[in-house]
């Protein structure tokens, strides 16, 4: 069978293959949205791919996606890169990936720059109180906001991809509480971020539902004044937190790491500190990255599904006039039960 051609995408939609190659190329200012929609469905239904070697000939360009993520040392971030990779490969689009550390200013220049370079679309994780630097994008360039859940008031313009995060960290205390803690800490760097307050509200709210005590551990991020959101040093704020479990008022005897890294660092502090995992203490943490697996024992966690969540995020670059804004969907989380989390010690 003949691989489809743009003029069979035309045909379908019933539109001009100059429009088609609008779409294909982001120049869509003067489309209306059902004739965008038209033109996704017909790509969809026929699987069409474009030439990119054809198109980045005529152009100088090749199709471009870029990708914001606040540091790559945190392996989700990393597992997010190669997602958003898989998903851009669908559409023969590349992938440029920065860390920005959170930082505003930062995030203008490289977003400044890569449209410059012709990036048809940016995503960016940095999951910031104030977006307004991404709404003065997205008049230019469709902008993808993840791990942010949308509200109109302050993201109206922006698409937004995340996990339910209020509802990552309710299934982390009612699986503890399941298994009989009536004490939980959480533990977290500075909750500076959307995310993170979204972990903490559903964390102190299942606290609450369960009638449970809840103690809230913040880590100090300030020796590393570039990063004080303490993406860099996750692993190290974990493992410096875990005198502090110990040492706790409410004698809590489980742990949620407002991520996976930050649970491994917990559960590494605790072995130094002469305290079993889950004997002595139940540890879970949010994300399911790769390494919650090498973690000893094997990392119970909150799982994001986070191909499905690139593929979103491309999708609405690639296709921005399919969804209104905001559009970008609420995933559900999963949790994933290994052998960090037992029953408390009578």
């Amino acid at each position: 069978m003949n691989e489809p051609r743009i003029q069979d995408v035309a045909r379908l939609a019933g539109v001009s293959t100059t429009s088609i190659s609008n779409f294909l190329n982001n120049r869509m200012e003067q489309m209306r949205p059902d004739t965008r929609l038209k033109i996704q469905q017909a790509i969809a239904q026929l699987g069409y791919r474009p030439n990119s070697a054809a198109r980045q000939l005529k152009t100088g360009v090749a199709a471009m996606v870029g990708l914001l993520v606040p540091s790559l040392a945190n392996q989700f971030f990393g597992a997010l890169a190669c997602a958003i990779e898989t998903a851009a490969a669908r559409h023969g689009c590349q992938v440029m990936t920065f860390s920005t550390f959170r930082d505003p200013d930062r995030e203008r220049a490289v977003m400044a720059d890569l449209l410059a370079y012709g990036a048809q679309g940016i995503v960016t994780g940095s999951a910031l109180n104030d977006t307004d630097h991404l709404a003065t994008i997205a008049t230019r360039c469709p902008v993808v906001a993840f791990d942010i859940r949308h509200t109109l008031d302050k993201h109206g313009t922006i698409t937004t991809v995340s996990v339910d995060n209020v509802a990552a960290a309710a299934l982390a205390v009612e699986h503890l509480a399941a298994l009989g803690h009536r004490s939980i800490a959480l533990v977290t760097p500075p909750p500076y971020t959307l995310n993170r307050q979204d972990r903490l509200k559903g964390f102190q709210q299942a606290v609450a539902r369960a009638g449970l005590t809840g103690e809230l551990i913040i880590a100090d991020a300030t020796e590393a004044p570039r990063d004080p959101h303490g993406d860099t040093q996750l692993f190290e704020l974990g493992r410096s937190a875990a005198a502090r479990l110990l040492a706790a008022a409410s004698r809590p005897t489980a742990a949620i790491g407002i991520n996976d890294m930050m649970a491994i660092g917990i559960g590494v502090g605790l072995r130094q500190l002469g305290k079993q995992v889950p004997r002595d203490f139940s540890l879970i943490g949010i994300d399911d990255i790769f390494f919650a697996l090498a973690h000893d024992p094997p990392l119970t966690t909150v799982r994001q599904p986070i191909q499905a969540m690139a593929d979103t995020a491309v999708q609405r670059i690639r296709a921005p006039g399919a969804a209104t804004a905001g559009d970008g969907g609420l995933f559900a989380p999963q949790l994933i039960v290994r052998a960090s989390t037992a029953a408390p010690r009578t």
